[in-house]
């Protein structure tokens, strides 16, 4: 088993445990794990086996590749979703107990290093469907003041049709002082890119920033591509 990406996978758990008295009411949540992995077909054969057999088939999970990342030495991202705390409890158990986990860590050891671990707990969600689209765009941010942080970008999001989906995510734990994403997902770079485009050039845009300059750091952005969708 690799001893890195255990402790990744592990340590969201203790996490939720510490943070269900945070939210008055249940809200998506999902666990996001970044891997730098050497050998992709490999890599994908073994998650394969893992998340279709039959102890962990329910969970709900997206791969994806980064195709703009920086410096960060990410290729690829795991998406663990999650409807409530309760949930992530029950399936990471059964996934932990499985005999396919053991199988994973041995078919992976050689292959792939854990780069972070996260849990994101979605705040506004405009449009669906996510989970199927081919790209993605994310914004890490550092934000001071969430609850206005928060109303201004629900208000600026109505005002531009979106390719397929826009949501902003808190970040609970594993941020580095990020704390929040703004991730927006369609079929194709292209229709993320155009979105972008038409957004940033907006009325709706220019008075978003106007409310949120000073509250707001943009730390990285980054492209990824959808390769896999587990679950249903």
């Amino acid at each position: 088993m690799n001893d890195k990406l255990k402790r990744a996978f592990l340590s969201g758990l203790s996490t939720v445990l510490v943070s269900v008295s945070g939210l008055a009411a249940a809200a998506p949540v999902q666990a996001v794990h970044g891997l730098d992995v050497d050998n992709s077909a490999a890599f994908l054969a073994a998650i394969d086996t893992l998340f279709e057999s039959d102890d962990i088939a329910e969970h709900k999970v997206s791969i994806w590749a980064a195709v703009f990342d920086g410096s960060s030495p990410t290729t690829h991202v795991v998406v663990e979703e999650f409807d409530s705390y309760a949930q992530y409890d029950a399936q990471t158990a059964r996934r932990l107990g499985s005999n396919d986990w053991p199988r994973f860590g041995m078919a992976s050891d050689d292959i792939l290093k854990s780069t972070g671990s996260a849990l994101h707990i979605q705040r506004v969600a405009d449009g669906s469907g996510w989970r199927n689209h081919d790209a993605a765009a994310v914004f890490v941010m550092t934000v001071k003041d969430p609850a206005a942080y928060t109303a201004a970008f629900s208000e600026m999001i109505g005002a531009v049709d979106n390719p397929g989906s826009v949501r902003l995510m808190e970040i609970r734990a594993g941020g580095m002082g990020a704390t929040h994403l703004a991730i927006i997902t369609g079929e194709s770079l292209a229709s993320v890119n155009q979105y972008l485009d038409d957004l940033l050039a907006s009325d709706a845009y220019r008075s978003f920033v106007g409310k949120i300059g000073e509250i707001r750091k943009i730390r990285t952005v980054s492209m990824y591509r959808r390769i896999r969708t587990h679950g249903d």
